[in-house]
């Protein structure tokens, strides 16, 4: 039980990162800022293989708690890119 509670929040923390990062790394593309743009790019790319390991793992083993959780992770991170001005 335990380790299904960390699989959800760890899978939802990074797949709402991942989204957020995208949308934040084509405002800095966009505004020509290129450290930025090359910081918001590796986040993107840890939190994509943080959120795929655990997503895909998940969804092979049949946990759909966890895969939902993915999934809502996501849905939440592109909510938070019209909440927060960045």
């Amino acid at each position: 039980m335990t380790e299904q509670i960390l699989q959800i929040a760890a899978v939802s923390t990074s797949q709402m990162a991942l989204v957020f990062f995208k949308h934040i790394t084509v405002r800095t593309v966009v505004a020509k800022q290129i450290a930025k743009s090359m910081f918001f790019t590796f986040a993107i790319q840890a939190s994509w293989l943080i959120s795929s390991a655990i997503g895909i793992k998940a969804y092979l083993d049949g946990n759909y708690v966890v895969v939902a959780a993915y999934l809502l992770g996501g849905v939440v991170g592109a909510w938070l890119n019209f909440k927060i001005k960045v």
